[in-house]
């Protein structure tokens, strides 16, 4: 298995002390930097150095971690985020998936959970907590708006794949077409939502009632 490279930005030090520790014991994850605050930690990505994940709370002093998701989407895109705090703040959650983030975990989750979430967004998939999960479901069935953002068929059935869980590669599969042209749908939703992410796509498509 490819080793993951992860980033954690956590002020609390004890907390991100022994979460590295944990995290270090399985053999495919490699924290090699940790920040106390989005501004080191994007000071970091401004010299040019990428992780393939990265964990962000958001509880952070100087910068919250939504605006810092937000500064790293115009300044490194590819870079990932999963969100891990201790908030369950439905603003917070919809501004995180908005904002660009892959994933929603809460500390109150274990290691193993944790570890699960990184696996499932380091290959294409997206991660929420049980709770996080919940409040997005909430949102859907609230009447929202309709909002014209003239999505093809073909895109609306992309979407509705994302919402399953399923990676580019699988819903290429499922919809019969190659992993380009899934790439390219996809790359044409996130336009026409205005979103950076996977589950931000599908938070939205969601609150729209496009799916």
């Amino acid at each position: 298995m490819i080793p993951i490279d992860l980033w954690i930005v956590e002020d609390d030090a004890g907390y991100r002390r022994n979460l590295r520790t944990s995290l270090e014991r399985e053999k495919h994850i490699k924290v090699s930097r940790v920040f106390p605050s989005c501004i080191e930690f994007l000071a970091a990505v401004q010299e040019g150095a990428a992780p393939d994940l990265v964990l962000m709370d958001l509880g952070l002093p100087e910068m919250s971690g939504v605006e810092g998701i937000k500064k790293l989407r115009k300044m490194a895109p590819d870079i990932t985020v999963i969100v891990l705090t201790v908030m369950e703040d439905k603003k917070k959650v919809l501004q995180s998936l908005d904002a660009g983030a892959a994933g929603y975990l809460l500390k109150s989750s274990s290691v193993r959970e944790i570890i699960s979430g990184l696996q499932q967004v380091f290959v294409g998939g997206a991660a929420l907590s049980p709770e996080i999960a919940k409040i997005v479901l909430e949102e859907v069935r609230k009447p929202s708006p309709e909002e014209a953002f003239n999505l093809s068929t073909r895109e609306v059935e992309v979407l509705e794949q994302l919402a399953e869980g399923l990676t580019v590669k699988e819903i290429a599969g499922k919809l019969n077409i190659s992993r380009a042209t899934a790439a390219f749908h996809l790359g044409n939703i996130y336009q026409k939502l205005n979103v950076q992410s996977q589950t931000g796509a599908v938070a939205k498509a969601l609150r729209a009632g496009i799916i």
